[in-house]
């Protein structure tokens, strides 16, 4: 179908769809203290507005066609096959995305665009933009399907995953891997019949060489409160949707005994900074990066065990701003904790002249360094003073595994109400049953500080 026609089509369904690329919200039932995640895959023919394009969209559109009447405001994305009407079509468009028969499927990206994708993309060769991407076609059992990634594969993750086949292209740095030259190249050399790609402006223009000759490429977000909508979505459109409701139930399991525990208890305050900061000449930090927006999952899965600072403003396109220590200390007494974040840390490469380190799993004697070194840029904060700044690894909750480890937080805030051996075996859990790594977490990494030199609340 001419791009130009779908473009057309899509902006009279997005009035009404929004422009959100996912939805998630923690609810919970009015008879039942269980609280669930749930999400909407926005996937043009899922008409009941859930997880899932099943029999239930199905009858839902059949129900719809009967009555000739369509609530395009409920139901907004029951139009399948984008042509402005339901009709019978859409029926045997959405028996065909359930079959994984061959169609153009239609999907809002992360621009509030309805994309179409040539499905079923099952068994294509893969190509990640970014790590948190690589990460979830590891959860989703398709590792063996990535053909090319970026540079931060090897140098984050060379330990976790087994690159013998992943071809790694050269990026603009290690933060954003935008799409380059070498990326291309490689995509095309590696014969790359699906991108997950991160949706940048840069990318999406870099890539559209691609698209043109018949790439498929998907723009969604990756993570924090994307994770669960977009997970769902990749299993759909990639036919791994066993492996995504196997995450998707996972995660629920964590939410759940999350908030039963919590349930009635008043939820400490807390405000997520970046170990990372800018200093001045004579060594005093001058500015601090925030995370504060719940589309970063450092942010996001603090917020499930706390009440977490939030505010948009100034951020970049990655979730950050930044404000001044001055801001910091003036704002102390809003703050009871003060959740830091450490790059490259958990589970990645440590290095072999570490106490205890092999060279290839970081040792908790240079993840105590690291996060000894950052803490002292909070010493004049009473959080600090408390002893309730704790170390995020932000190689696990910057991506989907934060709900592996968001246990291990409430575990830090909540010493009384959770226990390190729960957290650990949850822990143990998503390494199992979501990665191709033989990771026993108990002896393995290190991903909760348990030094000397900083006294923590929860250690106490």
């Amino acid at each position: 179908m001419d791009s130009k026609l779908i473009a057309v089509m899509a902006v009279a369904i997005l009035v009404v769809a929004g422009s959100s690329a996912a939805f998630i919200t923690l609810t919970k039932d009015s008879d039942s203290s269980d609280s669930k995640v749930s999400a909407t895959v926005e996937i043009y023919g899922n008409a009941n507005n859930d997880a899932y394009i099943d029999q239930s969209d199905v009858d839902l559109l059949n129900t719809i066609v009967s009555s000739g009447a369509w609530d395009t405001s409920l139901y907004p994305y029951a139009d399948a096959d984008l042509d402005g009407f339901i009709t019978t079509k859409d029926v045997e468009l959405v028996k065909k995305i359930i079959n994984e028969q061959s169609c153009t499927v239609y999907y809002k990206n992360y621009y509030g665009e309805a994309q179409a994708l040539d499905y079923p993309l099952k068994n294509k060769n893969i190509g990640v933009t970014y790590w948190q991407q690589a990460e979830m076609m590891s959860a989703l059992g398709l590792w063996s399907l990535v053909k090319c990634g970026p540079t931060n594969l090897k140098s984050w993750y060379s330990n976790l995953y087994d690159l013998s086949d992943v071809t790694i292209y050269t990026s603009k740095n290690n933060h954003n891997s935008g799409v380059t030259d070498s990326a291309i190249e490689n995509f095309k050399l590696r014969n790359v019949e699906v991108i997950i790609a991160t949706p940048t402006a840069a990318n999406q223009t870099a890539l559209k060489v691609l698209q043109d000759e018949g790439v498929n490429v998907i723009f969604l977000w990756y993570t924090g409160d994307w994770a669960i909508p977009t997970m769902m979505t990749l299993g759909i459109l990639l036919g791994a949707k066993e492996k995504a409701q196997a995450y998707y139930d996972y995660a629920n399991k964590v939410v759940k005994n999350i908030n039963d525990r919590l349930e009635g208890k008043i939820r400490h305050t807390a405000i997520v900074a970046g170990a990372s900061t800018s200093l001045a000449s004579d060594g005093v930090t001058t500015t601090v990066s925030l995370h504060t927006n719940p589309h970063e999952g450092n942010y996001y899965f603090t917020s499930l065990v706390a009440n977490t600072y939030t505010n948009s403003a100034g951020l970049t396109e990655f979730g950050a701003t930044s404000r001044s220590l001055e801001w910091l200390l003036n704002n102390d007494k809003n703050f009871d904790y003060i959740a830091i974040y450490l790059n490259q840390t958990g589970f990645a490469a440590g290095t072999a002249t570490d106490a205890g380190g092999d060279g290839t799993i970081i040792s908790q004697k240079q993840y105590n360094d690291k996060f000894e070194a950052a803490v002292g840029n909070y010493s004049e904060t009473s959080a600090y003073k408390n002893g309730n700044i704790f170390g995020m690894p932000y190689d696990m909750l910057g991506g989907i595994s934060g709900y592996g480890l968001v246990t291990t937080l409430a575990y830090m805030i909540y010493p009384d109400l959770f226990t390190k051996e729960e957290a650990q075996n949850l822990l143990q859990e998503w390494f199992d049953n979501f990665t191709v790594s033989n990771i026993d977490v108990k002896t393995q990494g290190a991903y909760i500080y348990d030094g000397t030199a900083y006294k923590t609340s929860y250690n106490n």
